[in-house]
């Protein structure tokens, strides 16, 4: 088989393999609910167990440094960052919360370029 019929035949699968690739790409992602430990980054980021999670405070989350390095979750036994709008929304839910620590949450959004773009968040049990 002449070597320009091979190369035409990869071509003609790469031009017709290439709109079923773009619309898998433009899919939206899935929006995924996560149970855990609500955290500042600084602190978040070394955390190494549940308990560590459930004993972490209101009042260091909201110590300045702290804060300031945007919030996080400890669930299934890692922190997940938040995008900057949902540190946002987080820093503003701890604010209002009365419990200063076993901070349980349940939070719903979806993960993009390693990190959590937060829609919601709320108590859990």
């Amino acid at each position: 088989m002449p070597k320009y019929l091979i190369l035409f035949a990869l071509l003609a699968l790469f031009i017709t393999a290439s709109p079923m690739l773009a619309q898998e790409a433009k899919k939206p992602k899935k929006q995924t609910t996560l149970v855990g430990y609500l955290s500042d980054c600084q602190c978040g980021e070394s955390m190494e167990s549940v308990k560590m999670a459930a004993d972490h405070t209101k009042e260091c989350c909201l110590m300045e440094a702290c804060a300031k390095s945007g919030f996080g979750i400890y669930a299934d036994g890692k922190f997940i960052k938040f995008d900057p709008k949902g540190s946002d929304k987080a820093k503003d839910f701890l604010i209002a919360l009365k419990k200063e620590k076993d901070l349980k949450v349940k939070v719903k959004g979806k993960m993009e370029n390693n990190v959590f773009v937060l829609a919601s968040i709320e108590s859990a049990k």
